[in-house]
């Protein structure tokens, strides 16, 4: 964790409201503003998925932005969905997940219609994790199906590539939720999906335009084990390269917000950036009844709120 300057601000999400609070003077609050669950939510769980921030989406965009949206690490999209933008452009690494949200978007009935079929039952779960369908809408029912019932809702593969995670046991896990399905689709109908690097996606970013990195990061190791743990998501030179994709994004005039880890190595790759500290509740090991407070960072190129923060 990085020690606070006087001058930095925390943001906190509880109790349905986001607060901004100077780190020399904790009891005051700088700015509260109350919380609206999104209309529409994420389809699929996703390791490191920022369903906790993005009912604050709307809050944290930069103020008057009506231009087109980035988001080049997806995931579970959960920032996407709740700021509904008009125009964007939508990205991840994963080209299975990405051919899932073509899917959704341009065929959900047909989705709907496959996940209805399925059963939560561990012999159908390894025959269906066996499968390699080719068709959009059968190959996106069995992404989704695999997502919801697996371990964790965890994302694995072999090294062939091969989706490994074991069955989940859970009590009644929802295999097909149809209106969110049908929602996801309305809102995806008005992006441009891609798989890709996030360097060469965000290159037609312009003026005015919104860039949300969320690359992949952990939060439960000390210093020193960082650098060490987090190279297996997200390398040290995948992080250079995001400091300077930022860079010339932000010279450009483009509005960049990012989430990172709270780390001083980190940090320092991305001068300039105004640096806040978000504070939130973790389970443990998955255990409901055990939590621990963890911090991370959000940098942005602008005031969050109208509020400044330190910058790096």
């Amino acid at each position: 964790m990085t020690k606070l300057s006087s001058k930095t601000i925390t943001v906190e999400i509880v109790d349905g409201q986001i607060r901004l609070r100077h780190s020399s003077n904790h009891n005051k609050i700088l700015s509260v503003a109350d919380l609206v669950r999104p209309d529409t939510q994420p389809i699929v769980k996703w390791a490191g998925g920022k369903q906790w921030l993005a009912c604050a989406a709307p809050l944290l965009a930069p103020l008057g932005w009506s231009q087109r949206y980035f988001e080049p690490f997806l995931g579970g999209g959960a920032f996407f969905f709740s700021l509904e933008p008009g125009r964007a452009t939508l990205s991840d690494y994963n080209q299975e997940l990405i051919a899932t949200y073509r899917a959704v978007r341009d065929n959900p009935l047909a989705i709907i219609r496959l996940l209805r079929t399925y059963t939560y039952d561990e012999q159908f779960y390894y025959a269906m994790r066996a499968r390699r369908p080719r068709k959009g809408a059968t190959s996106a029912a069995r992404f989704l199906y695999l997502n919801r019932t697996c371990w964790n809702g965890l994302y694995r593969t072999n090294a062939q590539g091969r989706f490994n995670t074991p069955f989940g046991k859970f009590s009644n896990p929802t295999i097909c939720d149809a209106d969110r399905i049908l929602a996801a689709s309305k809102l995806l109908k008005r992006v441009s999906l891609r798989t890709g690097d996030f360097e060469q996606v965000t290159v037609p970013a312009c003026p005015g335009d919104f860039v949300y990195f969320d690359p992949p990061y952990i939060t439960g190791h000390t210093n020193n084990g960082f650098l060490k743990y987090n190279a297996q998501l997200f390398s040290w030179d995948d992080q250079q390269r995001l400091s300077k994709c930022v860079g010339h994004l932000v010279n450009r005039g483009v509005h960049v917000l990012i989430s990172n880890a709270d780390h001083p190595s980190v940090l320092s790759l991305f001068r300039g950036m105004f640096f806040y500290r978000v504070s939130r509740l973790s389970l443990i090991g998955g255990d409901t009844s055990c939590r621990k407070l963890i911090s991370e960072a959000l940098l942005a190129s602008y005031p969050l709120l109208g509020k400044k923060s330190e910058v790096l």
